[in-house]
């Protein structure tokens, strides 16, 4: 959503992004799911989109068939990576003037955690880098995923533009994980930090946000496995918003103050997709405002 031009000749300085992060547990059920899950996002209607075990073969693109209609460009982890598939995949409202996919270290013998960077120039003037992320997902494997958190943004600070780098995925880190407190800017791994925005925290409705739960049906099959007990429940999927000492930091009269090319305001976030669920993960949609900063 582009706010109101005072005059149509002139590039409007604010926009609203609708970004969504959803896993779509392959095709995975019968096939009027896949319709369910076209129909969802459809409903949506966002301008960024992370997907997750999107299946992708000889006979069959999930990922064209999901996006269906929307206008949304896509593109899936085997257009860029040629090993074996984690399904990961990003669709944008705009077309992206680069896309950049990269293997993390994950373990060699799971299906290759990635990260695909598109770069998207915006109508406000500005490009803003996003990001569609899958790492390592056993539950044992957090000294894994904290080596997929420092590879993620490597890739983000290599590429980021002037509007604050906007990253969502399946995760498979709860927020009180090492990998999401060095995401949040309160861990240090191997001698690095930084600091992204979790935008259910910050906009949230102040509930557990739990993405991946035993309420939904489509996760009662793993307490049948062994995988984990009834009762589960976690937030694995989020959305994550660079913060702003990203960019140039002055001083000033004695002040430290940040000089911003794009400010963003995330402005609401909530867990979509539970009710009916059309996945065994649900989903997360943000609004994050971005208002280009006139020099």
């Amino acid at each position: 959503m582009i706010s109101p031009e005072k005059n149509a000749n002139e590039t409007p300085t604010t926009m609203t992004l609708r970004v969504l992060t959803l896993n779509v547990e392959g095709i995975e059920g019968d096939e009027s799911r896949q319709a369910d899950l076209r129909n969802a996002i459809a409903a949506i209607n966002p301008d960024l989109l992370s997907l997750q075990e999107v299946v992708r073969n000889d006979s069959y693109d999930q990922l064209s068939q999901l996006l269906g209609d929307t206008g949304l460009i896509g593109v899936h982890d085997l257009d860029l990576i040629n090993t074996q598939s984690a399904g990961t995949a990003l669709a944008t409202r705009w077309p992206a003037s680069q896309v950049v996919g990269q293997l993390l270290p994950g373990h060699p013998l799971m299906p290759s955690p990635n990260a695909l960077a598109a770069v998207i120039p915006l109508p406000i003037g500005v490009n803003v880098l996003f990001m569609a992320v899958k790492p390592y997902w056993p539950l044992n494997g957090e000294a894994l995923r904290c080596r997929d958190a420092l590879a993620i943004t490597e890739l983000e600070s290599t590429l980021r533009q002037a509007a604050p780098a906007i990253i969502a995925g399946d995760f498979d880190a709860v927020p009180t994980a090492d990998c999401m407190q060095f995401f949040a800017g309160r861990r240090v791994l191997d001698g690095r930090s930084t600091h992204y925005l979790n935008a259910w925290d910050v906009a949230g409705d102040g509930g557990p946000g739990y993405t991946w739960t035993t309420e939904n049906p489509g996760v009662t099959k793993f307490i049948d496995s062994g995988l984990i007990e009834s009762g589960h429940a976690r937030r694995i999927d989020h959305i994550l918003v660079h913060g702003p000492e990203g960019h140039v930091i002055v001083w000033g009269e004695d002040k430290l103050k940040v000089e911003q090319r794009v400010r963003a305001v995330i402005t609401s976030c909530e867990v979509v997709f539970r009710e009916p669920p059309v996945s065994d993960h649900y989903g997360v949609l943000a609004e994050i405002e971005l208002s280009r900063v006139e020099p």
